[in-house]
């Protein structure tokens, strides 16, 4: 797993995403991306996973922090609303999250059961990710994002920099057929990215890898597991996650506009560029 708090997440982010990271000053040592979208300077507190607790001296910081890096606006993923007059746009996201991790047993599932029956005859072998195993996941990533008509976000050098700390792999007849890759933060573990091979599906290697990935968090002392947000539109994704023992929990974004002017821009183009993609989804 990769510390979301470490050096290892702070280069993946530099050098496979093109962010510009601001480490917060505070105890809890969080880290800040800022991306650059077109024209604009988005800057996202603890990227990919939000602010399991956001207070007002956490939140005077990272608008601090977002200032020297030039944003021009801060999008805050939190379990509740941010109360502050600079909030100009919230929407509720949800993820879907195993809350007493300790207690989580495959037994007490269909679907972790079912895996843990197939495991001592299935064919797969499920290791560590390594160094040279980022260009076969983004690969894997790409097909799946095409398979669901998605839009590419995550590099070749982003998967690169993350399989040898973040990676569990599925291997059949010598080749990667799927991955999953998690992270943590404090005592709560979470899943990041996954995909599989649709000709070895019949070896059930989601299934596979999910099962190791949370007997590892589990077995490694975190309190929680938190399967994040999937994206619209993959409801099944969804079911998916609370099949193996996840319950819905609330997530909201919030935009707080650090430049006014330059952030409402920001949400104009956002939305113009999600309708123009979603009428694309339609056309193919």
């Amino acid at each position: 797993m990769i510390d979301f708090d470490g050096e290892h997440w702070a280069r993946a982010l530099q050098f496979g995403m093109g962010a510009r990271v601001w480490r917060s000053p505070g105890d809890d040592g969080g880290l800040m991306a800022c991306f650059r979208a077109g024209p604009f300077k988005v800057a996202y507190p603890q990227f990919l996973i939000g602010s399991s607790c956001l207070d007002d001296a956490a939140l005077s910081a990272y608008c601090d922090g977002a200032r020297r890096l030039g944003a021009d606006l801060i999008r805050l993923q939190a379990p509740d609303l941010v109360e502050d007059r600079r909030v100009y746009a919230r929407h509720s996201l949800g993820s879907i999250a195993i809350a007493s991790l300790q207690d989580w047993s495959e037994r007490g599932w269909e679907k972790a059961r079912r895996a843990a029956n197939r495991q001592a005859r299935s064919e797969l072998q499920i290791r560590p990710g390594r160094p040279g195993d980022g260009a076969h996941l983004h690969r894997l990533y790409l097909s799946t994002l095409h398979r669901h008509s998605g839009v590419a976000r995550y590099s070749q050098e982003y998967f690169e920099a993350i399989a040898p700390h973040a990676a569990l792999v599925a291997v059949l007849d010598a080749e990667i057929c799927g991955f999953v890759c998690t992270g943590f933060q404090g005592s709560r573990a979470c899943y990041m990215h996954g995909a599989h091979l649709p000709q070895a599906r019949s070896h059930y290697p989601s299934d596979q890898l999910f099962l190791s990935m949370l007997r590892a968090a589990r077995d490694a002392g975190f309190r929680s597991f938190d399967f994040l947000p999937s994206p619209s539109g993959q409801g099944s994704l969804a079911a998916y996650k609370r099949a193996w023992g996840g319950n819905d929990i609330g997530l909201v974004v919030s935009d707080l506009a650090l430049n006014s002017v330059r952030a409402r821009g920001f949400s104009w183009a956002l939305r113009l560029s999600n309708s123009l993609a979603a009428l694309r989804r339609r056309g193919a």
